[in-house]
């Protein structure tokens, strides 16, 4: 006889339109389990066409001076926002980068977005802000770089250690919060804990750092009892600050393949004994 397995993610999955974390995690079914990818869609993105249209306008400005030091993303979110809601963002880009600004990345998922849209980062990090603020400081010293101007797109509620960092190294930093992410109704507890209390949980997959947050909003039940696994350290990071107990696994590479065998460790891990269940 098998037994189920339910993996929260928090990302949009169904059998209509198949997230690829969720069709790597259902694929790791057995004879014996049966692994099911619920979807958590915890938080909404809220965009600012404000900060949109004053980031653009200083972008407009360096490609016409070339007077920026370095342009910062830490999040792939944060390019896509930016792509989507700013008119010739791209060609913007390329202008300011071919004038000499330098470009920052955290990750190789932000680094990626970036190359979708023909754009190669100049220097990519590991982890968090704090990594990417140190590459900053240590790429500019190694190559004797005068220009200290940073412009700095991000979430309204992502964290302030990049900024903090640079500006007390001597950086002038332009900060434009373009997006925010907000917290489904509260509503959305109930259901997740009728969930948990029906079904055998064996872990849940945070994809960002706002979600991490936002399933703390909603489900604090969740932690330590329910291993988490995230896709990289600035959602680790997260985690630790707001649930110390939480049960972290960071993935290798934040792609499914990575994750399902985060997904996979924890199946073999607890064969034998029943999933989590009833929190």
């Amino acid at each position: 006889m098998s037994t189920d397995a339910h993996v929260f993610i928090t990302r949009p999955h169904s059998k209509e339109r198949p997230d690829p974390f969720g069709q790597a995690i259902e694929a790791l079914s057995t004879p014996d389990v049966h692994v099911h990818a619920e979807s958590l869609e915890l938080t909404r993105t809220t965009v600012s066409d404000e900060e949109c249209k004053r980031f653009a306008d200083d972008l407009m400005t360096y490609a016409s001076t070339g007077s920026c030091g370095w342009i910062l993303f830490t999040s792939a979110r944060t390019i896509r926002v930016c792509a989507h809601r700013i008119e010739s963002f791209v060609d913007y880009m390329k202008c300011v980068h071919e004038r000499g600004a330098r470009i920052g990345v955290v990750g190789p998922a932000t680094a990626k977005a970036l190359k979708a849209l023909g754009i190669d980062a100049d220097l990519q990090s590991e982890g968090s802000g704090e990594d990417l603020a140190n590459a900053v400081v240590a790429f500019d010293r190694e190559r004797s770089v005068q220009t200290r101007e940073v412009l700095l797109p991000q979430s309204a509620i992502a964290r302030v250690q990049l900024r903090q960092m640079l500006s007390e190294t001597g950086y002038s930093v332009r900060h434009y919060p373009v997006y925010t992410t907000v917290t489904v109704a509260p509503r959305y507890s109930r259901k997740l804990a009728t969930m948990c209390s029906s079904t055998s949980v064996t872990a849940t997959v945070i994809t960002a750092p706002s979600s991490a947050r936002a399933l703390k909003d909603v489900a604090h039940y969740f932690f330590p009892h329910i291993p988490v696994i995230v896709l990289g350290q600035a959602s680790a990071t997260t985690m630790a600050e707001i649930a110390p107990e939480a049960q972290v696994i960071v993935a290798d590479h934040p792609t499914p393949d990575a994750v399902a065998d985060c997904v996979k460790r924890i199946l073999e891990t607890h064969a034998g004994h029943s999933p989590k269940k009833g929190i």
